[in-house]
Protein backbone atom coordinates (compact mmCIF):
# COMPACT_ATOMS: atom_id res chain seq x y z
CA UNK A 1 0.00 0.00 0.00
CA UNK A 2 1.30 3.48 -0.89
CA UNK A 3 1.42 5.83 2.07
CA UNK A 4 1.26 9.59 2.02
CA UNK A 5 4.82 9.60 3.27
CA UNK A 6 5.99 7.46 0.30
CA UNK A 7 4.16 9.74 -2.09
CA UNK A 8 5.71 12.78 -0.48
CA UNK A 9 9.19 11.26 -0.78
CA UNK A 10 8.69 10.56 -4.48
CA UNK A 11 7.45 14.11 -5.06
CA UNK A 12 10.53 15.41 -3.26
CA UNK A 13 12.82 13.25 -5.41
CA UNK A 14 11.05 14.46 -8.57
CA UNK A 15 11.46 18.07 -7.50
CA UNK A 16 15.16 17.64 -6.77
CA UNK A 17 15.72 15.79 -10.07
CA UNK A 18 13.91 18.51 -11.99
CA UNK A 19 15.96 21.20 -10.28
CA UNK A 20 19.18 19.36 -11.13
CA UNK A 21 18.09 18.97 -14.74
CA UNK A 22 17.32 22.68 -15.00
CA UNK A 23 20.71 23.55 -13.48
CA UNK A 24 22.41 21.46 -16.16
CA UNK A 25 20.31 23.09 -18.83
CA UNK A 26 21.36 26.58 -17.69
CA UNK A 27 25.00 25.62 -17.18
CA UNK A 28 26.01 27.70 -20.20
CA UNK A 29 25.63 30.78 -18.01
CA UNK A 30 28.55 29.66 -15.89
CA UNK A 31 30.86 30.08 -18.85
CA UNK A 32 29.71 33.39 -20.23
CA UNK A 33 32.47 36.03 -20.10
CA UNK A 34 30.83 38.30 -17.52
CA UNK A 35 30.52 35.40 -15.06
CA UNK A 36 33.83 33.69 -15.77
CA UNK A 37 36.00 36.35 -14.14
CA UNK A 38 33.99 36.23 -10.93
CA UNK A 39 34.09 32.43 -10.90
CA UNK A 40 37.87 32.54 -11.24
CA UNK A 41 37.97 35.07 -8.43
CA UNK A 42 35.97 32.67 -6.25
CA UNK A 43 38.41 29.84 -6.99
CA UNK A 44 41.41 32.06 -6.34
CA UNK A 45 40.03 33.06 -2.95
CA UNK A 46 39.13 29.43 -2.11
CA UNK A 47 35.82 30.53 -0.62
CA UNK A 48 32.52 28.74 -0.14
CA UNK A 49 30.47 27.33 -3.06
CA UNK A 50 27.95 29.27 -5.12
CA UNK A 51 25.04 30.83 -3.26
CA UNK A 52 21.68 31.97 -4.59
CA UNK A 53 20.11 35.33 -4.01
CA UNK A 54 16.39 35.39 -3.39
CA UNK A 55 13.99 38.08 -4.52
CA UNK A 56 12.42 39.89 -1.59
CA UNK A 57 8.66 40.21 -1.30
CA UNK A 58 9.10 43.93 -1.82
CA UNK A 59 10.84 43.31 -5.13
CA UNK A 60 8.01 41.04 -6.28
CA UNK A 61 5.46 43.78 -5.55
CA UNK A 62 7.67 46.38 -7.24
CA UNK A 63 7.86 44.33 -10.42
CA UNK A 64 4.11 43.78 -10.32
CA UNK A 65 3.61 47.54 -10.23
CA UNK A 66 5.94 47.92 -13.18
CA UNK A 67 3.76 45.62 -15.24
CA UNK A 68 0.86 48.01 -14.62
CA UNK A 69 2.80 50.99 -15.95
CA UNK A 70 4.76 49.60 -18.90
CA UNK A 71 3.96 52.53 -21.19
CA UNK A 72 5.17 55.05 -18.61
CA UNK A 73 8.46 53.22 -18.09
CA UNK A 74 9.06 52.84 -21.85
CA UNK A 75 8.64 56.59 -22.33
CA UNK A 76 11.32 57.37 -19.74
CA UNK A 77 14.07 54.95 -20.84
CA UNK A 78 17.40 56.68 -21.25
CA UNK A 79 20.20 55.46 -23.53
CA UNK A 80 23.87 56.38 -23.42
CA UNK A 81 25.44 57.47 -26.74
CA UNK A 82 27.14 54.08 -26.99
CA UNK A 83 23.95 52.12 -26.36
CA UNK A 84 21.99 54.32 -28.79
CA UNK A 85 24.63 53.78 -31.47
CA UNK A 86 24.58 50.03 -30.83
CA UNK A 87 20.81 49.98 -31.43
CA UNK A 88 21.27 51.84 -34.72
CA UNK A 89 24.09 49.51 -35.77
CA UNK A 90 22.15 46.38 -34.81
CA UNK A 91 19.22 47.54 -36.94
CA UNK A 92 21.54 48.25 -39.87
CA UNK A 93 23.09 44.79 -39.53
CA UNK A 94 19.62 43.26 -39.82
CA UNK A 95 18.48 45.50 -42.67
CA UNK A 96 21.60 45.54 -44.85
CA UNK A 97 23.41 42.31 -43.95
CA UNK A 98 20.56 40.02 -42.89
CA UNK A 99 22.16 39.31 -39.51
CA UNK A 100 19.45 38.92 -36.89
CA UNK A 101 19.60 39.30 -33.11
CA UNK A 102 19.93 35.52 -32.71
CA UNK A 103 22.82 35.42 -35.18
CA UNK A 104 24.57 38.08 -33.07
CA UNK A 105 25.20 35.26 -30.58
CA UNK A 106 28.25 34.31 -32.64
CA UNK A 107 29.78 37.80 -32.42
CA UNK A 108 31.28 39.97 -29.74
CA UNK A 109 30.21 43.63 -29.97
CA UNK A 110 32.17 46.68 -28.85
CA UNK A 111 31.41 50.40 -29.06
CA UNK A 112 33.89 53.29 -29.17
CA UNK A 113 33.04 56.99 -29.10
CA UNK A 114 35.18 58.96 -31.55
CA UNK A 115 36.46 62.51 -31.22
CA UNK A 116 34.17 63.79 -34.00
CA UNK A 117 31.03 62.61 -32.17
CA UNK A 118 30.57 59.42 -34.19
CA UNK A 119 30.51 55.99 -32.58
CA UNK A 120 32.35 53.01 -34.03
CA UNK A 121 30.55 49.70 -33.39
CA UNK A 122 32.44 46.51 -34.19
CA UNK A 123 31.17 42.93 -34.39
CA UNK A 124 33.88 40.28 -34.31
CA UNK A 125 33.30 36.53 -34.69
CA UNK A 126 33.95 34.61 -31.47
CA UNK A 127 36.33 31.72 -30.86
CA UNK A 128 36.92 29.39 -33.79
CA UNK A 129 34.48 31.49 -35.83
CA UNK A 130 36.62 34.61 -35.69
CA UNK A 131 38.27 34.12 -39.09
CA UNK A 132 35.29 32.94 -41.15
CA UNK A 133 32.89 35.52 -39.70
CA UNK A 134 35.45 38.29 -39.76
CA UNK A 135 34.71 41.74 -38.37
CA UNK A 136 31.84 44.06 -39.24
CA UNK A 137 32.42 47.74 -38.50
CA UNK A 138 29.49 50.15 -38.25
CA UNK A 139 30.28 53.87 -38.21
CA UNK A 140 27.26 55.58 -36.65
CA UNK A 141 26.63 59.29 -37.28
CA UNK A 142 23.41 61.25 -37.04
CA UNK A 143 21.33 58.17 -36.34
CA UNK A 144 22.61 56.33 -39.42
CA UNK A 145 25.10 53.48 -39.70
CA UNK A 146 27.57 52.78 -42.48
CA UNK A 147 28.75 49.17 -42.39
CA UNK A 148 31.87 47.52 -43.80
CA UNK A 149 33.07 43.92 -43.45
CA UNK A 150 36.58 42.48 -43.56
CA UNK A 151 35.30 39.87 -46.05
CA UNK A 152 33.51 42.33 -48.34
CA UNK A 153 33.94 41.24 -51.96
CA UNK A 154 34.82 37.63 -51.10
CA UNK A 155 32.82 34.62 -52.28
CA UNK A 156 30.44 33.42 -49.55
CA UNK A 157 28.64 30.76 -51.57
CA UNK A 158 29.00 27.05 -50.88
CA UNK A 159 27.78 26.83 -47.31
CA UNK A 160 30.41 25.83 -44.75
CA UNK A 161 32.82 25.20 -47.61
CA UNK A 162 33.22 28.96 -48.15
CA UNK A 163 36.15 30.80 -46.61
CA UNK A 164 33.93 33.70 -45.57
CA UNK A 165 30.63 33.09 -43.78
CA UNK A 166 27.75 35.56 -43.89
CA UNK A 167 24.01 35.38 -43.07
CA UNK A 168 23.58 32.22 -45.17
CA UNK A 169 26.00 30.20 -43.04
CA UNK A 170 24.83 31.85 -39.81
CA UNK A 171 21.26 30.74 -40.47
CA UNK A 172 22.46 27.17 -40.89
CA UNK A 173 24.71 27.50 -37.84
CA UNK A 174 21.72 28.48 -35.69
CA UNK A 175 19.97 25.27 -36.70
CA UNK A 176 23.06 23.08 -36.36
CA UNK A 177 23.94 24.51 -32.94
CA UNK A 178 20.85 22.92 -31.41
CA UNK A 179 22.52 19.50 -31.67
CA UNK A 180 26.04 18.94 -30.24
CA UNK A 181 27.18 16.74 -33.13
CA UNK A 182 26.19 19.07 -35.98
CA UNK A 183 27.39 22.09 -34.05
CA UNK A 184 30.84 20.62 -33.50
CA UNK A 185 31.10 19.64 -37.15
CA UNK A 186 30.40 23.25 -38.17
CA UNK A 187 32.95 24.63 -35.70
CA UNK A 188 35.55 22.16 -36.96
CA UNK A 189 34.99 23.39 -40.53
CA UNK A 190 35.41 26.99 -39.37
CA UNK A 191 38.63 26.17 -37.54
CA UNK A 192 40.01 24.30 -40.54
CA UNK A 193 39.53 27.41 -42.70
CA UNK A 194 41.25 29.55 -40.05
CA UNK A 195 44.21 27.19 -39.80
CA UNK A 196 44.56 27.18 -43.59
CA UNK A 197 45.09 30.94 -43.33
CA UNK A 198 47.77 30.68 -40.67
CA UNK A 199 45.65 31.09 -37.54
CA UNK A 200 46.78 28.99 -34.55
CA UNK A 201 45.72 28.50 -30.94
CA UNK A 202 48.66 30.67 -29.88
CA UNK A 203 46.76 33.65 -31.30
CA UNK A 204 44.26 33.37 -28.43
CA UNK A 205 46.09 34.17 -25.17
CA UNK A 206 44.28 33.00 -22.04
CA UNK A 207 46.35 34.49 -19.22
CA UNK A 208 44.65 37.41 -17.46
CA UNK A 209 46.42 40.75 -17.16
CA UNK A 210 48.33 41.61 -14.00
CA UNK A 211 46.05 42.54 -11.07
CA UNK A 212 43.06 41.51 -13.22
CA UNK A 213 40.91 40.16 -10.39
CA UNK A 214 41.81 42.96 -8.00
CA UNK A 215 40.73 45.50 -10.64
CA UNK A 216 37.41 43.72 -11.16
CA UNK A 217 36.68 43.72 -7.43
CA UNK A 218 37.59 47.40 -7.11
CA UNK A 219 35.32 48.32 -10.04
CA UNK A 220 32.39 46.38 -8.59
CA UNK A 221 32.77 48.03 -5.20
CA UNK A 222 33.06 51.51 -6.74
CA UNK A 223 29.89 50.94 -8.79
CA UNK A 224 27.97 49.84 -5.69
CA UNK A 225 29.09 52.87 -3.69
CA UNK A 226 27.95 55.21 -6.48
CA UNK A 227 24.38 53.85 -6.49
CA UNK A 228 21.57 56.40 -6.26
CA UNK A 229 18.72 54.23 -7.57
CA UNK A 230 17.22 51.15 -5.95
CA UNK A 231 17.86 47.74 -7.46
CA UNK A 232 14.11 47.37 -7.99
CA UNK A 233 14.07 50.52 -10.13
CA UNK A 234 17.04 49.37 -12.22
CA UNK A 235 15.57 45.90 -12.70
CA UNK A 236 12.36 47.51 -13.95
CA UNK A 237 14.31 49.63 -16.46
CA UNK A 238 16.26 46.64 -17.72
CA UNK A 239 13.17 44.49 -18.09
CA UNK A 240 11.24 47.07 -20.05
CA UNK A 241 14.20 47.69 -22.35
CA UNK A 242 14.43 43.99 -23.14
CA UNK A 243 10.72 43.70 -23.93
CA UNK A 244 10.53 46.85 -26.05
CA UNK A 245 13.87 46.57 -27.85
CA UNK A 246 13.48 42.93 -28.86
CA UNK A 247 9.77 43.17 -29.54
CA UNK A 248 8.88 40.35 -27.16
CA UNK A 249 5.26 39.28 -27.09
CA UNK A 250 3.12 39.23 -23.96
CA UNK A 251 3.53 35.44 -23.84
CA UNK A 252 7.32 35.76 -24.03
CA UNK A 253 7.31 38.47 -21.38
CA UNK A 254 5.46 36.17 -18.96
CA UNK A 255 8.16 33.51 -19.43
CA UNK A 256 11.01 35.90 -18.61
CA UNK A 257 12.77 34.96 -15.39
CA UNK A 258 15.11 37.24 -13.46
CA UNK A 259 18.48 35.51 -13.14
CA UNK A 260 19.76 35.89 -9.59
CA UNK A 261 22.44 33.21 -9.23
CA UNK A 262 25.69 34.74 -8.07
CA UNK A 263 29.22 33.38 -7.81
CA UNK A 264 30.12 35.59 -4.88
CA UNK A 265 27.81 36.11 -1.93
CA UNK A 266 28.49 39.84 -1.78
CA UNK A 267 26.48 43.04 -2.13
CA UNK A 268 28.57 44.14 -5.12
CA UNK A 269 28.02 40.96 -7.11
CA UNK A 270 25.79 42.53 -9.78
CA UNK A 271 27.72 45.80 -10.07
CA UNK A 272 30.47 46.79 -12.48
CA UNK A 273 32.05 49.69 -14.32
CA UNK A 274 31.11 49.91 -18.01
CA UNK A 275 33.12 52.38 -20.06
CA UNK A 276 33.93 54.17 -16.83
CA UNK A 277 30.27 54.36 -15.78
CA UNK A 278 29.00 52.67 -12.57
CA UNK A 279 26.37 50.10 -13.56
CA UNK A 280 24.02 47.46 -12.20
CA UNK A 281 23.67 44.29 -14.28
CA UNK A 282 20.10 43.15 -14.99
CA UNK A 283 19.83 39.69 -16.50
CA UNK A 284 16.76 37.78 -17.64
CA UNK A 285 16.38 34.24 -18.94
CA UNK A 286 13.79 33.26 -21.52
CA UNK A 287 13.28 29.57 -22.22
CA UNK A 288 10.55 27.00 -22.84
CA UNK A 289 9.03 25.35 -19.74
CA UNK A 290 10.69 22.10 -18.62
CA UNK A 291 8.20 19.89 -16.80
CA UNK A 292 8.61 16.86 -14.56
CA UNK A 293 6.86 14.73 -17.20
CA UNK A 294 9.35 15.80 -19.87
CA UNK A 295 12.23 14.95 -17.56
CA UNK A 296 10.83 11.51 -16.73
CA UNK A 297 10.33 10.74 -20.45
CA UNK A 298 13.82 11.89 -21.34
CA UNK A 299 12.43 14.73 -23.46
CA UNK A 300 13.86 18.19 -23.96
CA UNK A 301 11.83 21.36 -24.48
CA UNK A 302 11.60 22.60 -28.05
CA UNK A 303 13.58 25.80 -28.31
CA UNK A 304 11.34 28.77 -29.01
CA UNK A 305 12.01 32.01 -30.88
CA UNK A 306 14.24 34.47 -29.00
CA UNK A 307 14.95 32.04 -26.17
CA UNK A 308 18.23 32.69 -24.40
CA UNK A 309 19.49 35.28 -21.95
CA UNK A 310 19.43 39.05 -21.95
CA UNK A 311 21.78 41.40 -20.11
CA UNK A 312 21.29 45.14 -19.58
CA UNK A 313 23.75 47.39 -17.75
CA UNK A 314 21.88 50.25 -16.06
CA UNK A 315 23.73 53.34 -14.82
CA UNK A 316 23.31 53.37 -11.03
CA UNK A 317 23.28 57.17 -10.88
CA UNK A 318 21.14 58.19 -13.88
CA UNK A 319 19.16 55.06 -14.81
CA UNK A 320 20.50 55.27 -18.37
CA UNK A 321 21.22 52.07 -20.27
CA UNK A 322 24.95 51.94 -20.90
CA UNK A 323 25.21 48.55 -22.60
CA UNK A 324 23.05 45.57 -23.52
CA UNK A 325 23.35 42.15 -25.10
CA UNK A 326 21.28 39.16 -26.10
CA UNK A 327 22.64 35.64 -26.41
CA UNK A 328 20.60 32.73 -27.74
CA UNK A 329 22.95 30.41 -25.76
CA UNK A 330 23.56 28.44 -28.98
CA UNK A 331 27.17 29.59 -29.04
CA UNK A 332 27.73 27.94 -25.64
CA UNK A 333 26.75 24.59 -24.22
CA UNK A 334 23.19 25.58 -23.35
Amino acid sequence: MTTNKDSGNRDSVKEESLRAAMDRRLSFLDERPSCRATLQYRIAQEEEPVMKKKMSLGLVFALALVLLSVAAVAATLLLSPRASAALTADQAMRDTRGITAEMMTFFGREEEELSDGAVRVTYKGVGSLEYVLGTYTALVRGGKAEITWTHDGEDTSGGYGAEAWDAEQLKQLLADSQQPETKQAALDRAWAVAEAHGVSEDDFPSEPAENYFETIEADKTAALKARKLSEEEMIAVGREFIISNYGLSEEQATRMELYTNSFVDADNCWYDMVDGKPCFQVEYLLYAPYTTEMMENGESPVRMEMDGFYVVYVNVETGAIEEYQYNSALAGEG
